[in-house]
């Protein structure tokens, strides 16, 4: 994705309707932005903004049409944030903002850029996701930043783009993505989005091109192929007797090999996650060779790691914190009542005399199913 890119997709206009569509002027309007059909339509990017409160939830879609028929019909589980709050509160508490995107301009993949453009933004609280869901089809998400971070030169949907426009195999993806091994010395591969980076200006043919210099350059260093390593004999190792000595090897794999001659078996997956980390085993220290790093790596490193944990925590927080004493929202046609607890909940229903179990309502929780009439999810 180029600064360009992004530049035209921000041009684009927003058109806004009042909920519910009823007016015949207002659906003709809404057929204009998305298509007449749900089979046939137009992609975009579009947002529900709460009256009373401001709160904000973007989406996006190849077939607009069938999208805004999810929503109106209400045909949806009671998950997240945004839907429980549509269900209890109706189309009438929002106001929609439709983005059509030109399909001559532009892919139906340009949708998901624009979207994870504005989930960057924390305005768009009712979005419980702060990546942008490909769908499985689609592959993983690759980011592409420069050694600090702060620059992001390419986003890949999946590893087979890379594969196609960048040149980088599937498997050197697996080997780099979220490691601390920056790729050709200058960049970093992640899995996931780190916000305060900016958008490169430079285009795909030229950072393709950059890449391909760093290749010759890597290829006459011997380093291309295989990653250097060192193998530090740690004191009381039981294996070697020299301790402190290190020993050096051109590739992971003879690296493993020599580990196997001693009778020391270790899967190559093993020894990586071990660099990285930079663990000791076996009083056994591996670490990449000084002529395969940049200078500043072990800053690389740390990069890294505040990234993942940051990350981490945040999908923590998101996902699995305390969800046991988490409120609990129950909703049918006729009534909506909150629970401070899945205890409180399961109490409620025993004294209307209806069968819930924890497990049954932790069930209904993750799928957002119907249960008895009634609809569960968390606050």
């Amino acid at each position: 994705m180029t600064d360009l890119k992004l530049k035209q997709l921000l041009k684009v206009k927003g058109v806004e309707l009042d909920l519910p569509v009823s007016t015949l002027e207002d659906k003709k309007l809404l057929g204009e932005l998305t298509g007449k059909s749900k089979y046939k339509g137009f992609s975009g990017v579009y947002m529900f903004i709460h009256k009373n409160s401001g709160q904000k939830y973007v989406g996006s879609s190849n077939l607009l049409r069938r999208r805004m028929d999810y929503y109106f019909k209400q045909d949806f589980p009671l998950t997240g944030k945004f839907l429980p709050l549509l269900h209890q509160e109706g189309l009438k508490a929002f106001k929609l903002i439709i983005f059509k995107l030109d399909s001559d301009v532009f892919s139906h993949q340009d949708s998901l850029i624009l979207e994870q453009y504005h989930l960057l933004n924390k305005e768009f609280n009712l979005n419980t996701l702060r990546v942008v869901n490909a769908g499985s089809s689609k592959g993983d998400f690759v980011y592409i930043y420069d050694l600090t971070c702060s620059t992001l030169y390419y986003l890949a949907k999946s590893k087979i783009e890379l594969k196609r426009v960048l040149k980088i195999h599937p498997e050197t993806v697996k080997n780099y993505i979220d490691s601390k091994m920056p790729y050709l010395n200058k960049f970093l591969l992640l899995s996931f989005p780190i916000p305060t980076a900016l958008i490169s200006n430079i285009s795909t043919e030229e950072l393709l091109k950059i890449m391909d210099k760093q290749r010759q350059d890597t290829y006459k260093l011997g380093t291309r192929r295989s990653i250097c390593v060192e193998l530090e004999i740690k004191e009381g190792n039981s294996f070697l007797s020299d301790w402190g000595d290190i020993l050096k090897f051109n590739s992971l794999t003879s690296c493993v090999e020599y580990l196997k001659q001693l009778g020391f078996t270790i899967k190559r997956d093993t020894l990586t996650k071990y660099i990285q980390d930079e663990k000791v085993f076996d009083n056994f220290l591996c670490k990449y060779s000084e002529i395969t790093l940049p200078e500043d790596f072990k800053q690389v490193g740390l990069i890294i790691d505040e990234y993942k944990k940051l990350n981490k925590d945040s999908s923590a927080l998101e996902n699995n914190i305390n969800k046991k004493n988490k409120g609990i929202l129950v909703n049918n046609n006729t009534i909506s009542k909150e629970f401070d607890s899945i205890m409180d909940t399961v109490r409620y229903f025993e004294n209307i005399e209806i069968n819930l179990d924890r497990k049954t309502l932790n069930s209904r929780l993750k799928d957002g199913k119907l249960y008895k009439g009634y609809y569960f999810s968390y606050k």
